[in-house]
C-alpha cells in the first residue's frame, strides 16, 4: 500500500479498504505493507467481513469518508474491480516496524508482498497486534476498546 493511502486511514479520513478480492471470512487483521520508500509492515487494522454493492449488503455510510460515496455509485473507471469494502475497526502502530530484508530473513517471505499473502506465524507470535501502539479503535466511546485493554 502507498503511504499516503495508509495516512488517510490513520487520520480517520478513509473508513474503508478497498480491494478486488474477498478475504476469508476468518480474517479479522489486515497487516499493511507499505511500498517503497519505506518497504516495511507498520500498521495493523481490525477489519469487519467483507461488503458489496451487491443488494444483500447495505451501501457504505456517505458520511464524507474518502471513498465510500465512490463505492456506492462508481461502476467504472478507477474503480472497476473494487468489489469488496472492508470497514477498518482499529489501527495499531508497529512499535518497530518489520522491514523487507527482515520479513525475508526471519519470515521466509520471499519478496515484497504484493495482493494478498497471509502472516507467517513466526511474524504472528513476534509481534503480537494488540501489544503495539493503539492509534485508534472504534470502540473506545463504548468501553470495549483493546486500546484501553492494552493500556496504549
Amino acid at each position: 500500500m502507498h503511504g499516503n493511502y495508509m495516512e488517510d486511514i490513520v487520520r480517520r479520513e478513509k473508513s474503508y479498504e478497498f480491494r478486488r478480492y474477498r478475504l476469508a471470512p476468518s480474517v479479522q487483521r489486515i497487516w499493511f505493507y507499505l511500498t517503497a520508500p519505506r518497504s516495511h509492515i507498520a500498521y495493523i487494522c481490525e477489519i469487519d467481513p467483507a461488503r458489496t454493492r451487491a443488494a444483500v449488503d447495505a451501501p457504505l455510510p456517505e458520511d464524507g469518508m474518502l471513498g465510500n460515496a465512490e463505492f456506492n455509485s462508481v461502476r467504472g473507471g478507477e474503480w472497476t474491480g473494487y468489489d469488496y469494502a472492508y470497514r477498518v475497526r482499529s489501527v495499531w502502530r508497529v512499535k518497530e516496524a518489520i522491514g523487507l530484508t527482515e520479513m525475508k530473513k526471519a519470515y521466509g517471505i520471499g519478496g515484497a508482498p504484493r495482493g494478498m499473502v497471509y502472516v507467517p506465524e513466526g511474524m504472528k507470535a513476534a509481534v503480537v497486534w494488540n501489544e503495539q501502539e493503539c492509534v485508534w479503535d472504534e470502540a473506545e466511546t463504548r468501553g470495549l476498546s483493546e486500546c484501553l485493554r492494552a493500556g496504549t
